[in-house]
């Protein structure tokens, strides 16, 4: 039977390929009978079975090509379907990651006091998992994404809480000038730059399914609220105003007594943090916290803390970090890339063009081809760190100082970054079910759509 089928199939591409050369002799003659005027009638019998020749040639290969295309789609999809399973895009991943935001709110409402010992356990999970994937990124190793500023001061956050927690389960004492520098960095830090960070970085949206996401999510808005849970509460029990140092003159911020059912509410109820964690933390000095008025103060601790980190990462990226993803060495020689950075991923993200346009006056034809091969310049590189110096601090000396004061604006900064990464991601999940596979399908199939004779054009990295 297999032999029947084998000759079958052989017939079939003889016959295909016998009709081929006879439309090849049949167009020949034509060609000869209109070069030298010769009678036609004598082929005009043969007209309908030629054309007939042609249309079946014609159909057989229309049907090759078309199945040919269909195979070419279903796979592209299907590798789309594989890569979005890879990164978690799966109905366990997601119910889990649903399950925990209301696992979170219920902890904001019943037990805001433990909080912070939830930021702590789970980051044990999160972080290292999202570790896991960044290393295996491709077409890059993403592992020193971790060297950004975000990360390094969640990284300094949960060693300074893992040390408070040593204190009460063992014999491990931390210096009160200690606890006082790093509770002042926290709040300016956090409800600062994070919160900020918050509501700038298009990034920091709510994908239930994927780890990456939230746990960026999570490193950026977790630590705002904990400063208010932890940082800013007071030891005495009932009050109803507070009282704040500015440059050493004091004055009365009046607030109503509000139930802890909001989480940022928690920093006037000083009695559960305290009951809950006695041997942990100590608010003893609270009240002499200033957020303005030399290093001692809130803004001068986080500003400190800013600079030690920015004068790292900028002697790191002048160092090594600015040539390791290049494409090509400075003698022009094919470089083998393995490691990306936060500064060459937010070049790439349509920074490179915006920045070559408005300040470096440069076209956009050599500002993509920099995003395609990694190759961005130290002006670059400067005027990208020196706009995230100006913003860093602007953040703390302005959103920071709001949230250390009123406590509504600190709401409104809190409400407006969840409303924010909900609306990410519902933009994104309306992506998914919409628009990713005729996008991605156009894009894998421009150079056919196009007719550019197989040039498939610019495709960064990403």
């Amino acid at each position: 039977m297999a032999i029947d089928n084998g000759s079958s199939k052989v017939a079939t591409e003889s016959t295909t390929e016998s009709r081929l050369a006879s439309s090849q002799t049949l167009r020949l003659s034509r060609l000869q009978v209109s070069e030298f005027h010769l009678d036609v009638d004598d082929v005009d019998d043969d007209d309908d079975s030629g054309q007939s020749q042609e249309q079946e040639i014609f159909e057989v290969h229309f049907k090759r090509g078309e199945k040919e295309t269909i195979q070419k789609v279903l796979k592209e999809a299907e590798m789309i379907a594989l890569k979005r399973d890879s990164e978690g895009f799966n109905e366990v991943n997601f119910s889990l990651g649903v399950l925990n935001c209301f696992f979170i709110s219920f902890m904001i409402g019943a037990y805001p006091q433990h909080l912070w010992l939830l930021y702590l356990i789970q980051s044990l999970y999160m972080i290292p998992r999202k570790f896991q994937n960044m290393v295996r990124a491709k077409p890059l190793n993403q592992a020193l994404y971790y060297l950004d500023f975000c990360w390094c001061m969640n990284f300094l956050a949960l060693i300074f809480l893992a040390m408070l927690v040593l204190t009460g389960l063992a014999d491990f004492n931390v210096e009160e000038n200690a606890r006082k520098i790093f509770f002042k960095s926290a709040m300016g830090v956090g409800c600062g730059v994070l919160l900020a960070a918050n509501i700038a970085l298009p990034f920091v949206a709510c994908l239930f399914h994927d780890v990456n996401s939230m746990t960026g999510l999570f490193i950026h808005l977790m630590p705002p609220m904990v400063c208010n849970t932890v940082v800013l509460v007071y030891p005495s029990f009932n009050f109803t105003s507070r009282h704040v140092l500015f440059y050493n003159v004091p004055f009365t911020c009046s607030f109503q007594h509000n139930a802890p059912q909001v989480l940022y509410t928690f920093m006037w109820h000083a009695d559960a943090a305290t009951d809950a964690w006695p041997g942990v933390f100590d608010f003893s000095y609270i009240d002499e916290i200033r957020y303005f008025g030399g290093m001692s103060s809130v803004a001068g601790c986080a500003t400190f803390l800013y600079f030690i980190w920015w004068i790292g990462y900028t002697s790191f990226m002048l160092l090594v970090g600015i040539n390791l993803p290049k494409k090509f060495t400075p003698s022009g020689q094919k470089a083998n890339p393995k490691w990306d950075t936060v500064f060459h991923s937010t070049m790439r993200q349509g920074v490179c063009i915006a920045m070559g346009k408005y300040l470096r006056g440069r076209k956009t034809e050599d500002s993509l081809k920099q995003m395609e091969e990694n190759n961005f310049d130290l002006v670059d590189f400067f005027i990208y760190m020196a706009a995230h110096m100006i913003a860093a601090l602007g953040a703390i000396y302005t959103i920071g100082y709001g949230c250390f004061l009123n406590k509504y604006f600190h709401l409104a900064m809190l409400g407006g970054s969840v409303v924010l990464a909900v609306l990410r991601g519902a933009n994104r999940y309306t992506y998914y079910t919409t628009k990713m596979y005729s996008r991605t399908l156009r894009k894998q199939f421009a150079h056919i759509i196009d007719n550019d004779n197989g040039k498939e054009g610019y495709s960064r990295m990403t």
